[in-house]
């Protein structure tokens, strides 16, 4: 590949499908820079440095999880789908929970996820104070519940059963606290 096609969503891409084939810990500018046949000096132009690529690709996840956001008609089911989404994503993505740890986000990245997460909620009725914290909460039981999920395969269906419960009944104390 020629270096005036390398962009940093190329990379971020590659760096996604090694991570999706290999796992986290096979996820380096060298191996990147291998996939797609250039130097690792020349992804240092887009990309400065591991930990930027964990949060770009990071970055890039939840960016797909909230541009897979159907239609609904109120904040209660946006927190929902966006549950869900998160969900699938780190169930679906391998060591998707360890990236999240280990990336430490830049405020640009989050601020612009936050920014779009917050004007939808508002739009769909939720005040922005309480959309801060019921985004964060939703992302909080998503982590830790597919942490804690169990290590059977056989029980795959059943955790993800358990989980839409505890998010529903997330989603019902927050509607309770805001409307009740």
């Amino acid at each position: 590949m020629s270096f005036s096609k390398l962009d940093r969503d190329m990379i971020v891409r590659e760096a996604l499908a090694l991570l999706e084939a290999e796992g986290l810990d096979a996820v380096s500018l060298r191996k990147v820079a291998g996939r797609l046949g250039v130097s690792v000096s020349s992804l240092y132009w887009h990309v400065a440095d591991k930990n930027m690529l964990h949060c770009y690709m990071s970055a890039s996840i939840f960016r797909a999880c909230l541009d897979a956001m159907p239609p609904v008609a109120n904040w209660r089911q946006w927190l929902h789908a966006f549950g869900i989404a998160l969900w699938d994503a780190q169930i679906s993505i391998p060591d998707a929970r360890r990236l999240i740890v280990v990336a430490r986000s830049s405020a640009d990245l989050a601020e612009a996820s936050l920014t779009r997460i917050v004007t939808t909620l508002e739009r769909l009725g939720l005040p922005a104070p309480q959309s801060l914290i019921a985004q964060r909460a939703v992302q909080a039981l998503v982590t830790g519940w597919t942490t804690l999920r169990s290590a059977r395969p056989d029980a795959v269906a059943a955790d993800r059963d358990s989980f839409v419960i505890a998010l529903d009944v997330l989603i019902d104390g927050w509607s309770t606290r805001i409307e009740g």
